[in-house]
Order: C-alpha cells, then sequence, then structure tokens
C-alpha cells in the first residue's frame, strides 16, 4: 500500500544523523514453517532460497544504505541475508565482515536478541503433536513459555532491551530475523499490550 498521503519529516543533517532507521526482514521460510511444525535451526530448501532471491529485487533500493546487517546467527537467517546479496557486519566494532581482522565472517553481525522465540520441547514439533489446551494456553497467556521455552513477554522483554540498545548507535540497520520478533518490535513500537501479539 503506497503511503503518498504521510507528509515527509523534515529534518535538519543534525538530526539525522542521531536517527535510527531499522528495517526488519523475516527469514525465509522453512520446509518446517511451510508444515506448521515448530522450527528448529535448519537449511532453507529450493523454495526458500527461490522465494529470498525472488524478494532481493524487491528490496532493492527500499532497505537502508550503508546500513549494520544483523541476524541471530541461524542457518536460515544467515542463508536469506546472503541470497539478498547483504553482507553481515560487525555487531560490536561497525566494521564490515569482510573487513575484519583474519577474515572470519562466521560470528559477524549476529546480535542474539534477534533469535526465534524459543519453542523449548516443542521444537521441530508439529501443531497437531500439541495437546489442544496447551497450545490454547501459549496463544491466550503472553506469559506462559513452552516447556523449557520463552514466553512471548520474555520475547518482548529481550526485543525491548535491544531496541533500547539501539538509540546509542545512529544509522542503518537492517535486521534479518524471524516472525515473532519482527511482531515484538511492532508492539514495542506502537505500544501495544502483549495480548494482541498473533493479531
Amino acid at each position: 500500500m503506497a503511503r503518498r498521503w504521510l507528509p515527509r519529516p523534515v529534518m535538519s543533517p543534525s538530526m539525522a544523523a542521531g536517527v535510527v532507521r531499522l528495517a526488519l526482514v523475516s527469514a525465509a521460510p522453512t520446509p518446517a514453517l511451510r508444515a506448521a511444525r515448530f522450527p528448529v535451526d535448519e537449511d532453507l530448501d529450493a523454495d526458500g532460497l527461490r522465494r529470498a532471491a525472488a524478494a532481493a529485487a524487491t528490496l532493492a533500493g527500499a532497505l537502508p544504505a550503508r546500513a549494520r546487517v544483523l541476524t541471530d546467527g541461524s542457518a536460515r537467517a544467515r542463508q536469506t541475508v546472503r541470497a539478498l546479496g547483504l553482507h553481515p557486519t560487525a555487531a560490536d566494532t561497525g566494521t564490515d565482515a569482510e573487513t575484519q581482522a583474519g577474515g572470519d565472517t562466521a560470528d559477524a553481525g549476529v546480535e542474539a536478541a534477534l533469535r526465534d522465540l524459543d519453542a523449548g520441547a516443542w521444537r521441530g514439533r508439529g501443531l497437531d503433536e500439541i495437546p489442544l489446551d496447551e497450545l490454547r494456553q501459549w496463544h491466550e497467556d503472553p506469559a506462559m513459555a513452552p516447556p523449557g521455552g520463552e514466553s512471548r513477554a520474555d520475547l518482548l522483554d529481550r526485543v525491548g532491551g535491544w531496541l533500547t540498545r539501539l538509540g546509542g548507535r545512529p544509522g542503518g540497520i537492517i535486521a534479518v530475523t524471524h516472525p515473532a520478533v519482527v511482531r515484538a518490535v511492532l508492539l514495542l513500537v506502537l505500544r501495544c499490550p502483549p495480548e494482541v501479539f498473533w493479531r
């Protein structure tokens, strides 16, 4: 949907220098996600790679230029970054991964706060394998966590802490992450209650 009716903000160069421009990109879907299973750290299949490559053309020019590129380090997020033609950035130094000493890019741009909602013991299981009353409670109660996992309230706290830290480093950031993290950012920025997470 075009947003041409919105007025363009007027900023002085000094104001613009202090702004954080965050672009959230959801990692391409995996076979587990398409099969309605709680995700595990798995590679993208041919369909996921095709979708990520198709998104690269759509996103060209829409993402902030000269931005730091961050992921949670999962296989699907890293593969989505590569398919989009992006280059992870070292989170602590702000230097491009390809210019780091030693050339090791394995941990470049990894931000733990961007990891997916932890499904704990439900990881890898289909929705039909979880008792319906547990699924219902998990869906309705933001404080409920799967056994050994993380609640949506925990996710919101984690992502909220990360957003607070971002304010200290103005500039462009591209975060290739997971749908749950994207939802958490939107709820926090729009100041919505956690009960609307699934809406």
